[in-house]
C-alpha cells in the first residue's frame, strides 16, 4: 500500500506538502478535533486520508497534534512529492 501511496502523491501532489493518515475512517471525530476538515460521509469505508497543508511545519505540527489526542495511526509526511517522514517506530 505504501508503494501505491508513492505514486498518488507524485501524481496527484507532486508541488505540495501531505500528510497521510492510514486507517482514518476510524477517527473522524478525533481527526476534526485536531483541526481536519473531513466530514464522515465522504469518508466511507476509508482506509486512508491525504491532508494537503501549506508548509511542512504545518505537517509536523498536525501529526504532532494527532498523536499527543491519544490517535497514533501510522502517518507519513510527503514535500514535493518525496517521502519526508514517517512515524512508525523501528
Amino acid at each position: 500500500m505504501e508503494d501505491l501511496m508513492d505514486v498518488w502523491i507524485e501524481t496527484f501532489h507532486p508541488f505540495g506538502v501531505v500528510l497521510v493518515i492510514w486507517d482514518a475512517g476510524n477517527h473522524f471525530k478525533t481527526l476534526q478535533d485536531c483541526g481536519v476538515l473531513v466530514k464522515q460521509i465522504n469518508g466511507w469505508n476509508s482506509k486512508v486520508l491525504t491532508v494537503e497543508l501549506a508548509k511542512i511545519q504545518d505537517a509536523f505540527e498536525l501529526l504532532d497534534q494527532i498523536e499527543s489526542s491519544g490517535y497514533k495511526p501510522v502517518m507519513h509526511i510527503y514535500d514535493t512529492g518525496k517521502l519526508v517522514l514517517d512515524n512508525i517506530e523501528p
